[in-house]
């Protein structure tokens, strides 16, 4: 099978929703959200080489991937500017109940947080102790 790199955002989903969460298939991220997953790789826990690569098949001037799930985190790592391409396998067939063509997917069930989220909320609440730590080290002075 050839393979190639591709923008995540250059490639098309092959369902309209997707399911929050990874089944069992024996890798790394079984059993995680789509967002465990992401947050994963952000804290350095796990490599996006961890990630299996996705297939896709050409369908007029685009790419479509079955591996719908795993588009979804490569384009969330790709708008935290943490990826900007994956390798890719291209293949000839892809199953037949994956017929959509979608740029944008919903998913289904709570994906969780998304790790800049829970930075930000712990950056305001870092920005408070620090206010207090300094009113009380100033009102002793």
């Amino acid at each position: 099978m050839p393979q190639i790199q591709l923008a995540p955002s250059d490639i098309y989903y092959s369902q309209s929703s997707i399911s929050h969460c990874f089944t069992c298939n024996g890798t790394e991220h079984a059993g995680k959200t789509l967002v465990e997953t992401v947050n994963d790789i952000l804290l350095g826990l796990c490599r996006i080489t961890d990630i299996p690569k996705i297939s896709v098949v050409r369908k007029g001037d685009v790419w479509v991937t079955a591996d719908n799930r795993r588009l979804w985190v490569f384009r969330a790592l790709e708008s935290l500017g943490q990826c900007d391409r994956v390798p890719v396998k291209i293949t000839r067939y892809m199953c037949r109940k994956k017929n959509v063509i979608k740029k944008e997917v919903k998913i289904r069930g709570d994906p969780g947080k998304v790790l800049y989220e829970l930075k930000k909320s712990l950056h305001r609440e870092m920005e408070d102790v620090f206010l207090a730590l300094a009113s009380i080290y100033l009102g002793s002075n």
